[in-house]
């Protein structure tokens, strides 16, 4: 039979089509007819975009989702949601892996009589759970159900549906949670929440170990709001002292780090609470207030308590003085010490007595995060189990046997369960001793809600079909429920109709003018419907006043070391640790990557005969770990500090034998007052095992050498300077370059980049930048396109640490191109240094002659285990082994904005056209446009006075501006 030329481009298309979608399941056939015959929503080649809600941390941040021919390859944060305003973080960056990741759980499996997990249908697996149900319903509580935090439809149904199988209990369990400053709330102001913290407004906030840039409670909205504070206006800047034992990320971007001693930091609260008091600083309070607050601190004082916190009486005064004259000022503590709750109710007396409660500390918003049940109320679950009394355990979306401290207990207590049914979607370490694997989907591939704080409500919707054979955990419990004769209490179909049936309420109750599919229809597209938080006044219970202030305790000897585990910014509890890509991004203090360290101070690394890279062997009375040492003024002496997150036994090919989890060396015992998890209460000893542990990492040397590629001026000399200072003529080296329609160039606000990485994240998303692992990172081989760059220029055991994202400067005079071979990089007319793969031959002269060191040499084809290739980015190019690659200004961006004006007939706006690194920037320190429009925003802020270019002795004639970080010295009373 003859094949006509149309029949053949047909099956040619069909050919293409079914490469797309490997992936598919065996119904394949019909999702081949959209890719020919395109759904009306869907333009091939084109972007489709859905709002949803990013469920990687408790935060719960607004996301908009990139779609192309069905497939998720990348997300940005929603400008719409008040919570991060377009804004996300390196994990939000990192989701797409999750939903790609080539170890996730693809269909349910059930274990059989040799141990092994074998597959099943989701027909036998829901019959599985059914007949246990069956079984134990109404029978005395033994069906008890773990999960996340969770708000909004999904947590409501959980309730409904464990009440209508016969009740037992129902935990919100989280490793990283607030039961402490929930608790100090309750005894202080009778009102057990999260408030509202408006850093914004504060002139001076101090952080009493908050990290509120990494992980504490809402990253994202902090950083956001820090860099608006931190903004120089009217001659001034806002102020940031971070009181802690350890230099984490967040005291790094502060004015002034105070090193107190473990748990102490209750003491110099109260000893600056008397201070102001004594001095008259305190603002509005009732006499009898006052005086019960003279009692209550009158023995804290600053000669008591600065020998007791390891810091002058004179430091204190000054922070006191400081504090109370700055108005609004703000106070934040985390509270991870035995006596955290404590700690939280000081600092909320210091925020009381300053004025800051219903000004910077707004209750009422009830934020999410104090939903949380305490980590004591897990040790009763594990009570319960061990007596017999619980007979079905559901697991959904938590991993306790990595994140418990003594998981073991746990682990020997399951045994006792007759069925354990996890919903995990990927093989962690409760997932493998499971009975039974019902996997769900993930956020991207679900229906949902969630609401971070009272009036955000924020819709979850489906941004693809889901990948594998999973299943919602709603329609599962709605499943099930049908399976055991619970029709009539929870009637719906499936979980889409029972979300909409409670957005029903939501509608009636916002009294809305339109119908309720145009409702609807807004709030999906809107991602969600929101209010201003609500805020209500409280008072101060005298209970708080009046109340005795306990020290810190610790577990082990009283001269072993002091364990401070923290919460990784790159894996937050460790369910981050299988995304390729955080692996290899770079921590921001150290610059290690793959692997887990313990920072150990100078001095005590010389007592003990310590050098980098040493495996140690930290021993408390709880376990041991092997990890290697970092030597580091960051932490205090006489502390050492590992990062939580890594250590994983489980959890695919990405996480496994990566590092050591600390969790296992913490006491089991919670906090007595609040029943929270005790994170600092443990001494730990360290000795050296005589071997080495090579540790990657991308730092190179941290010093400047005076090359001044950080830039920093003192807040007295940028209030004297106006104008940006005339840069002397370098005479030019080749001829002058035209550029006719635009010169696309970026300025980075060195005062507004807090390290994050956000932007390095997301730049491996839209530009298929791949891994190369640990080894090749090693040899200097990773392949990022931008790097934050971090500089010391403190001393060894007090660092002064400054970050500087680096990537390709597009310069004038760019001295990459006159040694290229082949003019494989050259200057465009739109003053981008392009690089053209397919000419590149790989002689790596250019990269040799960049004094900036921001061009990549293939060493390797990349590759990508399915399904990750699905993440892959059709608008980019992906780069062979042998070819040079580098920052491109995400031209693909600008050729779709240059495309659009064009369309439209008229210029490209400025902001049209925002690159990765800029879009997703937390405190939006990176600005791009045309430098050679006056008007736009990044022309303006090119001529700041603050402004320089890196190296520009070099006159390589940068597009990349750099504004100076602003220093304004120590906090000063």
């Amino acid at each position: 039979m003859e094949l006509k030329r149309r029949d053949f481009l047909k099956l040619l298309g069909v050919g293409g089509a079914t490469a797309a979608i490997s992936g598919c399941t065996p119904d394949a056939p019909e999702k081949l007819i959209p890719y020919l015959i395109p759904a009306e929503e869907t333009v091939p080649g084109q972007a489709t975009w859905y709002a949803t809600v990013c469920r990687e941390c408790p935060a719960g941040c607004g996301m908009l989702v990139k779609t192309m021919e069905g497939r998720a390859i990348k997300v940005e944060g929603n400008p719409l949601h008040p919570v991060n305003q377009g804004k996300l973080c390196a994990r939000g960056q990192a989701s797409v892996q999750g939903l790609y990741n080539p170890d996730r759980i693809t269909q349910p499996v059930k274990r059989g009589t040799d141990g092994s997990l074998q597959s099943i249908s989701w027909k036998d697996a829901e019959a599985v759970l059914a007949t246990q149900i069956s079984k134990f319903k109404g029978n005395g509580n033994r069906i008890a159900f773990v999960t996340p935090l969770l708000t909004g439809s999904q947590d409501r149904l959980v309730e409904m549906w464990l009440k209508a199988v016969g009740g037992g209990p129902r935990l919100r369990y989280e490793a990283v949670s607030y039961e402490s400053l929930r608790e100090a709330n309750r005894l202080a102001f009778g009102a057990a929440e999260i408030p509202y913290y408006d850093i914004e407004r504060a002139r001076l906030i101090f952080s009493f170990g908050a990290d509120f840039l990494e992980t504490w409670l809402s990253p994202v909205e902090f950083a956001r709001q820090f860099a608006s504070m931190r903004t120089y206006r009217d001659a001034r800047i806002a102020r940031f002292a971070y009181i802690g034992p350890r230099l984490s990320l967040t005291a790094a971007n502060s004015d002034e780090w105070v090193a107190v001693q473990p748990g102490t930091e209750v003491f110099l609260a109260l000893s600056m609470i008397q201070v102001i008091l004594a001095e008259d600083l305190a603002t509005g309070l009732p006499q009898t207030e006052t005086q019960d607050l003279h009692g209550c601190v009158a023995d804290f004082t600053p000669e008591s308590m600065g020998e007791k916190c390891g810091i002058s009486a004179d430091k204190i005064r000054v922070l006191a003085r400081a504090f109370a004259r700055a108005r609004p000022s703000l106070a934040i503590a985390d509270g991870k010490s035995s006596n955290g709750t404590d700690t939280c109710i000081a600092i909320n007396l210091l925020n009381y007595v300053v004025g800051n409660v219903g000004s910077t500390v707004r209750f009422g918003s009830n934020g999410a995060a104090g939903r949380v049940s305490s980590y004591e109320d897990f040790l009763k679950l594990i009570d319960e189990i061990e007596r017999g009394e619980i007979a079905v355990l559901l697991l959904a979306g938590v991993n306790p046997l990595f994140s418990l401290p003594d998981a073991k207990r746990f682990q020997d207590a399951l045994k006792k369960v007759s069925l354990i049914a996890s919903f995990s979607s990927f093989p962690d370490e409760t997932a493998a001793v499971s009975h039974l694997v019902l996997p769900d989907h993930t956020f991207l591939e679900s229906w949902g809600d969630y609401e971070p704080r009272e009036g955000v409500r924020c819709l979850q919707q489906p941004a693809m079909m889901p990948l594998y054979n999973t299943k919602s955990l709603g329609d599962v419990l709605l499943s099930v429920a049908s399976q055991v004769g619970l029709q009539k209490t929870l009637p719906w179909e499936n979980f889409y109709s029972y979300l909409r049936d409670e957005w029903q309420k939501i509608y009636r109750e916002q009294k809305a003018q339109e119908d309720f599919e145009t409702f609807w229809a807004r709030a999906l597209q809107k991602g969600g419907v929101f209010q201003p938080p609500p805020s209500r006044a409280v008072r101060l219970d005298t209970k708080a006043i009046k109340r005795r202030y306990e020290p810190p305790v610790f577990a082990g000897r009283e001269d072993d070391f002091t364990l401070i585990p923290h919460p990784s910014a790159n894996f937050y509890d460790g369910r981050m640790a299988n995304r390729p890509w955080l692996q290899e991004l770079p921590d921001a203090l150290t610059q290690i990557v793959w692997d887990s360290w313990v920072d150990i101070n100078p001095r005590d690394a010389e007592r003990l005969g310590i050098n980098e890279a040493d495996l140690l062997v930290l021993q408390s009375p709880s376990g041991r770990i092997h990890v290697p040492a970092h030597v580091t003024g960051g932490v205090r002496a006489g502390t050492v500090a590992v990062a939580v997150g890594q250590g994983h036994t489980a959890f695919g090919r990405y996480a496994v034998g990566r590092g050591a989890n600390p969790m296992p060396l913490l006491q089991g015992a919670p906090e007595k007052i609040s029943g929270g998890l005790v994170w600092v209460g443990t001494r730990v000893t360290v000795t050296r095992s005589g071997e080495k542990f090579p540790l990657a990492t991308t730092l190179g040397s941290d010093r400047p050498n005076e090359r001044r590629i950080v830039q920093t001026i003192t807040l007295g000399a940028l209030q004297q300077q106006s104008e940006a200072k005339p840069k002397p003529e370098l005479l030019p080296m080749y001829p002058e370059h035209l550029h006719p329609k635009h010169r696309w160039g970026m300025v980075i606000d060195l005062n507004a980049c807090i390290g994050c990485g956000a932007c390095v994240a997301a730049c491996s998303s839209e530009n298929n930048i791949a891994i190369v692992g640990k080894d090749e990172v090693g040899k200097g081989r990773e392949m990022s396109w931008i790097r934050i760059e971090r500089f010391d220029e403190g001393k060894t055991d007090r660092p002064d640490q400054h970050f500087i994202p680096m990537l390709c400067q597009h310069c004038d005079n760019a001295p990459c191109e006159p040694v290229c071979p082949v003019y494989a990089t050259y200057h465009n007319p739109e003053g981008l240094n392009v690089q053209v793969y397919n000419r590149c031959v790989g002689t790596r002269y250019c990269s040799n002659n960049c004094p900036y060191k921001v061009r990549r040499f293939n060493w390797f084809t990349a590759k990508w285990p399915e399904p990750l290739n699905l993440q892959l980015n059709p608008d980019v190019t992906v780069r062979e082994m042998g070819v040079m690659e580098k920052c491109s200004f995400c031209v693909q961006r600008i050729r779709a904005g240059e495309l659009a004006a064009k369309e439209a007939d008229r210029q490209v706006r400025d902001g049209e056209v925002v690159p990765a690194c800029a879009q997703t920037c937390p405190t939006s320190a990176i600005v791009f446009g045309d430098l050679d429009d006056r008007e736009s925003e990044v022309a303006k802020l090119a001529k700041d006075p603050r402004g320089y270019h890196v190296l520009e002795e070099l006159n390589t004639k940068p597009a990349v501006t750099y504004l100076k970080k602003i220093k304004p010295g120590p906090v000063e009373g």
